[in-house]
C-alpha cells in the first residue's frame, strides 16, 4: 500500500530534553493529557495527583482533558472535587458509554481540534502507568515520532510488576496477531501509555474503523502503513492498581478483530479518512 502524503511540520522542542530549534527560536513542546476513563472513581483522584505533582515538578501547565465513557460511580464528581482541590486545569469531555476504543477516537478528534499543543497524550486514569514515566522518553527532532510504552520490570530504577499468566498469554495472542495480519514488531501494542503529534491527529483518528479492544494496534498499522510516520518504544513500568476489566473472552474478540482490521488494509478502506457520525459529548471545565 502506497503511503498517503501529509504536510509535515518543522521539527519543534522536546519536553523533558534538550530544547530543538524551531522557526528560528528555541521552545519547549506542549502535551494534552487525554486520560479514557469508565468507572474509575476509586483511582481518579491519584492519577490527578500524580499529574499535579509532575507539573509541578516540571513547572508546566499543560490541558488536562478527562474522556468519560458514560461512568456510573461518581468518577466524574471525584475528579472534578479534586482537580479543583489540586488546582488542575481538568477539562472535561463526556460521553454516552460505547468503550474505550470509540471515547478515544472521539476525544483525540476533539481535543486535536480545540488545543494548538505539540502532542497528544493518552494515558489511562488508574495510575497504573504514571505520567511521570514520560522522563524516560528519548525524544526525537522529528516532530511526526508517535511516542509507545512497553511494559518491563524495571527501567530507571523503577521497579514494575509483570502481568498474570493470562495476560501474558492474551498479549502473546495479540502480538503474533499483529506480526502476522498487521506487519507490527512492537511487543506491547496495548500499553495505555501513547503520544501522538496533535498535527496528525485527524489523518490517524480519523481513520479508525475498529471500536474494540485492537484499536491500539489498527492506529499503529494505519500510523506505519499509511501514514508512513516514525514509531518510537518507551519502556515504562506498570504498577496494577485493582483487577483488570479485561475478561479471558476477549482474546478470542480480539483474535476476530483483528482479522477484521487485516480484511479492511487488505481492501484499502484506510487509504482515506472516515466521517464517522460525531458522538454526543459536552466538554466542560471544573
Amino acid at each position: 500500500m502506497s503511503g498517503v502524503n501529509v504536510d509535515d511540520r518543522d521539527s519543534r522542542a522536546v519536553p523533558g530534553g534538550s530544547p530543538v530549534a524551531s522557526a528560528g527560536h528555541e521552545r519547549r513542546a506542549s502535551i494534552a493529557v487525554v486520560m479514557p476513563a469508565y468507572n474509575e472513581a476509586d483511582r481518579i483522584e491519584q492519577t490527578l495527583a500524580s499529574i499535579a505533582r509532575y507539573f509541578g515538578e516540571h513547572d508546566v501547565d499543560w490541558p488536562i482533558v478527562l474522556a468519560d465513557d458514560g461512568s456510573t460511580d461518581g468518577t466524574v464528581e471525584r475528579a472534578t472535587t479534586a482537580a479543583r482541590r489540586l488546582e488542575l486545569p481538568l477539562r472535561l469531555l463526556t460521553f454516552e458509554h460505547r468503550g474505550k476504543a470509540a471515547t478515544v477516537r472521539d476525544a483525540m478528534l476533539a481535543v486535536a481540534a480545540e488545543t494548538e499543543v505539540d502532542y497528544l497524550m493518552m494515558l489511562d486514569a488508574d495510575d497504573e502507568l504514571p505520567i511521570s514515566q514520560l522522563d524516560h522518553i528519548s525524544w526525537s527532532a522529528d516532530a511526526r515520532t508517535i511516542y509507545i510504552g512497553r511494559r518491563v520490570a524495571e527501567t530507571h530504577g523503577s521497579q514494575g510488576v509483570m502481568p498474570t499468566p493470562l495476560r501474558r498469554l492474551m498479549s502473546g495472542t495479540m502480538r503474533l496477531a499483529s506480526r502476522v495480519l498487521l506487519g507490527l514488531s512492537y511487543p506491547d501494542t496495548q500499553c495505555g501509555f501513547k503520544l501522538f503529534p496533535r498535527d496528525y491527529a485527524r489523518a490517524l483518528f480519523g481513520r479508525q474503523w475498529t471500536t474494540g479492544w485492537v484499536f491500539d494496534a489498527e492506529l499503529l498499522a494505519i500510523a506505519t502503513r499509511v501514514l508512513r510516520l516514525p514509531v518510537q518504544e518507551v519502556e515504562v513500568t506498570w504498577q496494577p492498581r485493582g483487577e483488570s476489566k479485561v475478561g479471558a473472552s476477549a482474546m478470542l474478540v480480539s483474535g476476530l478483530a483483528m482479522l477484521g482490521v487485516g480484511v479492511r488494509f487488505r481492501l484499502g478502506l484506510y487509504d482515506r479518512p472516515r466521517r464517522p457520525k460525531p458522538a454526543r459529548s459536552r466538554l466542560s471545565s471544573t
